[in-house]
């Protein structure tokens, strides 16, 4: 008898870690890159914004049918990393300089859900428990029911609100003589 209490709660411990887990979401599938309309390369200002901190780094942003490439860089133009996602999956391409607080795959589905459109994002998610909805420029990301991400904005400006990691991200054009310091968006 004194050994099966420890064992009890042993087994009640691991119950609620493996219950925590399945309530967790996956990584949201991205859709086909075939499926990404091709663009320019665009210079970005990024600020995420995280538990009461403000990061700003410039991204140059490259798409084409085969991958995306995101690389950041500092507001003083020092990269820092890249994030490719291919055929292959998603990385980081790093020298380690810099280590983000957020995974490859996080990234690139937060960039999918801004960048694909509506159509190839709920083909993507049609078999999975993900769910895209959007409604008078506004896009809602769902994991079962429960609402994970907003997307809001333009393309002069965009925000991508992971209400899950309690992250914000905004996405803002940036003009080669702008200062990448000043608000996130010309509303903010």
């Amino acid at each position: 008898m004194r050994y099966f209490l420890p064992r009890f709660m042993l087994l009640i411990a691991a119950l609620f870690l493996l219950i925590g887990c399945a309530g967790r979401p996956s990584n949201a599938p991205i859709p086909a890159l075939e499926r990404l309309p091709e663009r320019e390369s665009q210079k970005q200002k990024l600020t995420f914004e995280h538990d009461g901190e403000r990061q700003v780094l410039i991204g140059a942003l490259r798409q084409d049918g085969q991958s995306v490439r995101l690389a950041l860089l500092s507001p003083q133009g020092q990269r820092l990393l890249t994030l490719v996602h291919d055929d292959t999956g998603s990385r980081f391409l790093s020298d380690k300089s810099f280590d983000p607080p957020f995974t490859a795959e996080w990234l690139a589905s937060r960039l999918s859900w801004s960048l694909w459109p509506a159509s190839a994002l709920s083909q993507a998610f049609e078999e999975e428990p993900w769910s895209l909805e959007q409604e008078r420029g506004e896009r809602t990301v769902r994991y079962r029911d429960r609402l994970i991400a907003r997307i809001t904005g333009d393309t002069e400006c965009r925000l991508i609100e992971d209400l899950e990691a309690d992250y914000r991200l905004y996405i803002a054009p940036l003009a080669d003589d702008a200062d990448p310091m000043d608000a996130p968006c010309p509303a903010n």
